[in-house]
């Protein structure tokens, strides 16, 4: 059995790796599953003090995710299917997020690039959309939404936080083991 450090390293990695949708439950059921061995959801449910359902759904977005894996075999008594779940080995979940995060910086370096061949004219109007030079002088500096003026927009701090967003992933990704 792993120590606590270890599993809080472990977790702070999945939940990197998962982002925003980790959650305790994925926590909880994350440690009792284990590369070397499967486990079927109930034994799991039954380690972690937890309802059979909500380790299912923890299980099932451990598998989107590409953390967890399992095999579907047929039980000999009941007839029944059982899943057999484990862990995939850290190294393929590092090589997922790192994939993913190249992706991110990919799409906020084409962002950053496209903030910085532009200048935008808004109209102050949160529900009316930023336009580019071009398409203020087609509308002739006037609002396609409400009509009212659109006026220069300063994107400086737009390019300032995509710039340091960017170089953050790079680190980031940099600093995993390989």
């Amino acid at each position: 059995m792993a120590s606590s450090v270890e599993n809080e390293t472990v977790g702070v990695l999945y939940e990197t790796i998962i982002g925003e949708d980790f959650d305790e439950d994925m926590f909880r059921v994350l440690r009792h599953l284990s590369v070397d061995s499967e486990s079927t959801d109930e034994e799991i449910a039954s380690k972690a003090n937890m309802s059979v359902n909500c380790v299912r759904r923890a299980l099932y977005k451990l598998y989107d995710a590409r953390i967890a894996t399992y095999r579907r075999v047929r039980d000999t008594k009941t007839s029944y299917f059982v899943h057999l779940w484990r862990l995939l080995p850290v190294k393929s979940n590092i090589q997922t997020y790192k994939k993913k995060a190249k992706l991110v910086i990919d799409k906020l370096k084409q962002r950053l690039e496209y903030e910085r061949e532009n200048v935008f004219y808004h109209c102050g109007n949160k529900n009316c959309p930023h336009l580019t030079f071009d398409e203020a002088v087609e509308y002739r500096f006037k609002c396609p939404v409400c009509s009212n003026p659109v006026q220069f927009v300063n994107n400086e701090k737009a390019i300032e936080f995509l710039s340091k967003k960017i170089d953050e992933l790079k680190r980031e990704v940099e600093n995993l083991p390989p």
